[in-house]
């Protein structure tokens, strides 16, 4: 099944298959070592975004939702680790077929400057 955009668009039970097996290997590739310390946290994109600040650490497994797909690059740009795995999904759990989310290890970034 493919949506209005022309991208495939999977059922439930797989897509839910694949964010378990996505998290699994995000989880093992970002510290194998370090699992007893390896801390997860989760950012939703409209609120970080008014309040500036998350409950994340650098190396944190951070996932990131409430994004359209306008909203991924900035998102990414801003929490995610360039050198570590990134993995964009589709939400699955909303109706709009343009809303995602990020599995990623955090680094923090400041904000590029606003224009004007």
């Amino acid at each position: 099944m493919l949506s209005p955009e022309g991208l495939p668009v999977m059922a439930g039970a797989a897509m839910e298959k694949l964010v378990l097996t996505a998290a699994f290997a995000l989880a093992c590739h970002c510290a194998p070592s370090h699992a007893d310390n390896e801390r997860s946290c989760e950012i939703v994109a409209a609120s970080a975004q008014l309040s500036g600040k998350t409950n994340c650490r650098d190396g944190d497994v951070a996932t990131i939702s409430g994004m359209s797909t306008k909203e991924v690059p900035e998102a990414i740009a801003r929490y995610c680790d360039f050198w570590a795995q990134i993995v964009v999904l589709p939400d699955a759990g909303t109706t709009d077929a343009s809303s995602h989310f990020v599995l990623c290890k955090y680094r923090q970034r400041e904000a590029a400057p606003s224009q004007p």
